[in-house]
């Protein structure tokens, strides 16, 4: 006869059974913490020495943003790209070109592209352009420094003079199409503008050259953008007869701000030395000579 109380249960776990799952979680959750920090942890820093004797600076730039910057059969093109080339001349280096889209916002584009690098390669840049320069922002993020602004954005709007001969309020287009690139400043401007009556006459690119093509193509008879996009717009219209123009932009939070560089905060000596560069370009005619040739006239940054 037999005691069942004697005879442990097959279906019962035993206690190495448990170790192991403890073990196992415990080693999940140390892996998983590891993780956290590495991915939290700003990326490696490359002074100015360190660039220098690499011989390679690498530099971040927009994709799809002309005239300031974008890629076609010959490579990266654009204002951006010839400035950062500046760079590379003056610090004797090679300049390598790191060309990525806009993330949700500026705090998201200095992460991924100047101190931590994207989730999957780390890769990130010596040096960011086309910065909009704000003491907010630089003040929030510790791990990236704006810095050496060069240039004054500022909305504007270039309009086809045989459609709509003058433009002197965004009321004319309550009853005639204007472009704009969707989710930009300009979009958001035009959404709201008298109460949302425009709604109607906006005619959305999903990129700004597909908004190009919106006004090159007179599907509209103005297209709103940075002044620096408007006269590329009409750079790149020469049969069109344009014009450019600032209407009273009512509500819109900064109708203009200066642009510069964005380097980490570690590098400090890398960014002094490409300000310096940006200032010889800026004295010598260089710099107003590289808007030039994309049809923008140079601007000079304007700090409060």
């Amino acid at each position: 006869m037999g005691y069942s109380f004697l005879h442990r249960d097959a279906s019962a776990p035993r206690v190495s059974d448990w170790l192991m799952r403890y073990i196992a979680a415990a080693v999940h959750l140390l892996v998983a913490g590891l993780l956290a920090l590495l991915l939290a942890a700003p990326g490696h820093a490359r002074p100015y020495d360190e660039v220098v004797d690499s011989g390679r600076l690498t530099v971040f730039a927009y994709s799809d943003y002309a005239p300031y910057s974008w890629i076609d059969e010959s490579g990266p093109r654009g204002i951006d790209v010839d400035v950062a080339m500046r760079f590379g001349q003056a610090l004797g280096v090679e300049v390598e070109f790191l060309i990525r889209g806009a993330d949700e916002n500026l705090d998201d584009d200095l992460r991924v592209n100047i101190w931590k690098g994207d989730l999957i390669h780390r890769q990130m840049a010596d040096v960011m352009m086309h910065v909009p320069y704000d003491r907010e922002v630089d003040t929030r993020n510790e791990f990236a420094v704006l810095m050496a602004p060069y240039f004054q954005e500022q909305m504007a709007l270039v309009h086809n003079v045989d459609m709509l001969p003058k433009v002197d309020t965004f009321g004319r287009f309550v009853s005639n199409p204007i472009g704009v690139e969707v989710d930009t400043a300009g979009d958001f401007f035009l959404s709201n503008a008298f109460r949302g009556q425009l709604q109607q006459s906006i005619r959305r690119g999903r990129t700004f050259a597909d908004t190009l093509e919106l006004y090159a193509g007179e599907e509209v008879g103005a297209l709103l953008a940075s002044r620096a996009q408007a006269e590329w717009v009409a750079f790149k219209s020469a049969d069109i007869t344009s014009e450019i123009s600032q209407p009273p932009m009512p509500g819109i939070v900064r109708q203009g701000w200066p642009i510069g560089i964005a380097i980490k905060h570690d590098s400090r000596d890398l960014g002094y030395a490409l300000g310096d560069v940006l200032t010889q370009l800026v004295e010598s005619g260089e710099m107003q000579a590289i808007y030039q040739r994309y049809g923008v006239k140079w601007v000079a940054p304007e700090l409060q």
